[in-house]
């Protein structure tokens, strides 16, 4: 499952695929599981055709080196003109525009360019067939991608806005509106842990939307802070299993993905005003689709369920002057998924626009800067939205509570991991229904991040389960 990786020639950035649930700009993919264009596997929309498969399969299941696959859909130029269509191919193609063969090349041969030319109409829509197929003659580089030019086209990929699959365009989903409270000045420090005050209480959103391949129950929940400096992002992602094979792109691992449009201009294209960073577990520095990642602080935490991100993005490099309370900006985030522990990315969720966000800015959210957030109070406040927490947190030493919420009579399970995953506590009390606390003695404890799962098992049988949290003492 590729999507993107290097540059071919010329300015020709090959994206590698994500697989998309709905219609739209571009073309209309069905990938299949043999090399002469029967027995679908999957049916997708992509934005633009510009492949590097680099050994994946196009789907988890899928052969990553048996497989063909048609695109479908319609071309609208721009200029009445002759123009020429450029295809850059590993494997077999053929292209027909407005019913002429432009290029027919059917067979799995190596790196090489083929050209065809046609005279369009400006504004007029023709039809578009592209059919390519690979045998496992070049696993590691097979490849696709389709350009244009004419005397007034610059050459280049054809853009998603110029291609158009046929099918009507899905209703867009209204945008989410996030709020990201301000932190004071030194509010945060990137030490992975979201110990913070400012990190405490509510804000905190969930998801677990796949939109690509399998993300095998993995799940996340995020929130955002701002100062006059930086943008902050916290995240803990509930995952199974944990990759980094030190593969060259960062979204092939265990990873986040962050999407932002500072001027929220809802672009149907990655301007270069646009910016998409990955994070990746375990690393120390972070990934950007045009390399832009001066200034950005990351750092990881492993959690017996997954791990935690906390990372910090300087406002100079998104080119915004210190934001005042009230900017909107475009934002998105995801997870990425790989089980299977090679090169290859098994599933990705998002939350809020889909997997093509690394090239449409339109299916961002609008997360708006907000107010001061609120600060500690000394007595514990009632879990906000049923999630429990522990206070005080960071601790000096002595004892914490965990404050949660049970919805019957029952007893409250909580375990206490240290840092290499060793369990060093665990409490069994019965509570009856409503807000209640229970207390451990953290005298013992070394200085260090713990982390703390809470289950609470109810007398009718019933469970509620929350995502592990981190615990930092310090003494």
């Amino acid at each position: 499952m590729k999507r993107f990786a290097f540059f071919l020639s010329l300015l020709l950035a090959i994206w590698r695929p994500a697989f998309s649930q709905y219609s739209g700009y571009g073309l209309t993919g069905i990938y299949y599981t043999n090399t002469n264009l029967t027995s679908a596997a999957l049916t997708e929309t992509d934005p633009f055709i510009t492949f590097l498969w680099d050994g994946c399969p196009p789907q988890p299941g899928m052969s990553p080196t048996v497989f063909s696959a048609q695109w479908t859909g319609e071309v609208v130029p721009s200029y009445s003109e002759p123009y020429t269509f450029t295809v850059y191919v590993a494997g077999g193609v053929s292209l027909i525009v407005n019913n002429q063969v432009l290029i027919n090349s059917w067979t799995d041969s190596g790196n090489r360019s083929l050209t065809g030319n046609i005279t369009l109409t400006a504004g007029t829509p023709v039809s578009v067939v592209l059919d390519y197929f690979t045998n496992g003659g070049n696993a590691t580089t097979d490849h696709l991608q389709l350009a244009w030019q004419s005397p007034s086209q610059a050459f280049g990929t054809i853009p998603r806005n110029y291609l158009l699959t046929g099918v009507a365009v899905a209703p867009t989903p209204t945008p989410q509106t996030p709020a990201a409270c301000q932190s004071p000045a030194s509010g945060v420090t990137m030490d992975g842990a979201l110990t913070e005050w400012p990190w405490s209480g509510g804000g905190w959103t969930s998801f677990n939307r796949t939109v690509a391949g399998n993300s095998y129950g993995t799940s996340a929940d995020f929130k955002t802070l701002w100062d006059a400096s930086n943008f902050y992002i916290g995240v803990t992602v509930t995952d199974s299993v944990l990759t980094n094979n030190g593969a060259a792109q960062d979204f092939d691992n265990s990873d986040v993905e962050v999407f932002l449009d500072p001027t929220d201009s809802k672009s149907l294209t990655q301007t270069t005003a646009d910016y998409g960073f990955f994070f990746r577990w375990g690393d120390t520095a972070c990934q950007e689709l045009n390399g832009r990642t001066g200034g950005v602080s990351m750092k990881t935490t492993t959690l017996p369920t997954g791990y935690v991100l906390e990372a910090s993005i300087p406002w100079t490099l998104l080119g915004v002057s210190p934001p005042n309370p009230g900017k909107v900006i475009g934002f998105d985030i995801g997870v990425d998924v790989n089980h299977n522990g090679g090169g290859c990315r098994d599933g990705q969720m998002i939350w809020n626009g889909g997997p093509d966000d690394y090239s449409n800015a339109s299916v961002y959210a609008q997360l708006s800067l907000g107010s001061a957030c609120p600060t500690p109070v000394s007595t514990p406040p009632a879990p906000v939205g049923g999630n429990p927490y522990v206070s005080p947190n960071p601790t000096d030493g002595g004892s914490v509570k965990f404050v949660y919420t049970m919805a019957e009579a029952g007893t409250a399970n909580i375990k206490v991991w240290n840092a290499w995953g060793n369990l060093a506590a665990t409490l069994a009390d019965p509570k009856g229904a409503g807000e209640q606390s229970s207390v451990l003695n953290v005298t013992g404890f070394a200085p260090g991040h713990y982390f703390y799962r809470i289950e609470l098992d109810y007398d009718s049988g019933k469970k509620d389960t929350f995502k592990t949290q981190v615990l930092a003492v310090k003494k």
